[in-house]
């Protein structure tokens, strides 16, 4: 591949993809997608805020639809904030939510 070429598509991959990620350090232990609430809890300690962004309609059980809960958790570790989407029970999204600026 063209040397030059390879920093150019580098970086448009970089800028690309959303700033998403599939776990959270929050000092020696680790948050992961797919974790409880209860794990998150745990790992990173009592969150700053804690808001219900909306509903799901989940699976189907019969003439049933199970509706889960959408919450989304910021957690600050180290003057950086973080998003956390919580599906019922379940963390299913962590994304960058900017740096503290004191």
């Amino acid at each position: 591949m063209n040397k030059k070429l390879t920093p150019f598509l580098l970086s448009a991959a970089l800028i690309t993809f959303p700033n998403i990620s599939y776990a959270l350090r929050c000092g020696n232990e680790l948050a992961n997608v797919g974790d409880l609430k209860h794990e998150v809890l745990l790992a990173c300690g009592k969150p700053k805020s804690k808001e219900i962004i909306g509903y799901i309609d989940k699976e189907k059980d019969g003439d049933r639809i199970r509706v889960m809960k959408l919450e989304e958790w910021i957690i600050k570790i180290n003057n950086f904030y973080y998003s956390l989407i919580f599906e019922g029970n379940k963390l299913i999204k962590i994304e960058s939510a900017g740096k503290d600026i004191k």
